[in-house]
């Protein structure tokens, strides 16, 4: 598999994680590797990383030298993962929650509605149901629920009854099926609808939700949580959760407004544009 996705903010989290040679960290969301690589440079030959993803094509591609460990799984179990390989404590601990661009451009699970020949499954593991499953089994208010929660669509249930409407007539398999049963055009919204099934799919909110408390509870004291975020659903969560911890006294947080990609990477990397940056320190 050819890594054609971009590390995000690469340079900020290099100057910001406060990683020295010979430290431990996790990088939750490996991918193609990017944002290992700097991690592993960070903490140098004496160092360690633990790379973890929970798609097994993904985990194939990535270059592997000594010090990198790979854990093929769901973040959600980031406290049992990193135990199996020896990470019971680590000075840093990096989330990029975006949606890979080898899985919208090459994966052939249709994750964008740009991909109308594609199957309709949006699964990161072969262990997830299909988005064809949901849409074909789900009745009108558990649809309508998808699309006003996890896209925060207006029109959710009209979108809902539309779709019982079109898969009475023929059963949605493809993309270009799905397309068929919503009637929308704008761009923006087939954006936030494919959002909302990918979402609900792979529970993307429920495991983050578990991840980020067993995260903050592995790092050692002056260790650094880094997330970066690509919609409101997921920054708030995540801005809940380290304003608990600052509340708590157990933590500061670095990011009192969330960083966004500089002018610079804007124009190197558009799909950037979405991202936030927050991280918060142990004390």
């Amino acid at each position: 598999m050819e890594r054609i996705h971009k590390p995000v903010m690469l340079r900020e989290l290099r100057d910001l994680l406060n990683l020295k040679a010979g430290d431990t960290a996790i990088d939750a969301t490996l991918d193609g590797g990017g944002h290992a690589e700097m991690l592993l440079e960070k903490v140098g030959s004496r160092g360690k990383v633990l790379g973890i993803d929970q798609d097994s094509e993904v985990v194939k591609s990535v270059r592997r030298p000594p010090n990198l460990k790979i854990a093929l799984g769901n973040f959600r179990n980031i406290d049992r993962l990193a135990n199996k390989f020896g990470f019971s404590r680590v000075n840093a601990i990096l989330f990029d929650l975006g949606l890979s661009t080898w899985h919208i451009k090459a994966s052939g699970r249709g994750f964008s509605y740009q991909k109308p020949e594609e199957p309709l499954l949006m699964g990161f593991s072969k262990d997830n149901v299909s988005a064809a499953e949901v849409i074909n089994r789900a009745d009108a208010g558990e649809l309508a629920d998808i699309f006003a929660e996890y896209g925060e669509l207006k029109n959710a249930r009209g979108l809902a009854e539309s779709i019982i409407a079109r898969r009475r007539e023929k059963r949605v398999i493809s993309v270009k099926d799905f397309l068929g049963a919503i009637p929308i055009k704008d761009k923006k919204k087939l954006a936030k609808v494919f959002q909302a099934l990918r979402i609900y799919v792979n529970d993307e909110l429920g495991a983050l939700a578990e991840a980020l408390p067993k995260s903050f509870d592995l790092l050692s004291g002056g260790g650094t949580l880094a997330v970066i975020s690509y919609h409101s659903l997921e920054d708030r969560l995540v801005k809940r959760f380290f304003l608990q911890k600052k509340r708590g006294g157990a933590a500061g947080i670095l990011t009192k407004k969330p960083i966004t990609p500089s002018e610079e990477e804007l124009e190197s990397n558009p799909s950037s544009r979405s991202a936030k940056l927050r991280i918060l320190v142990k004390i």
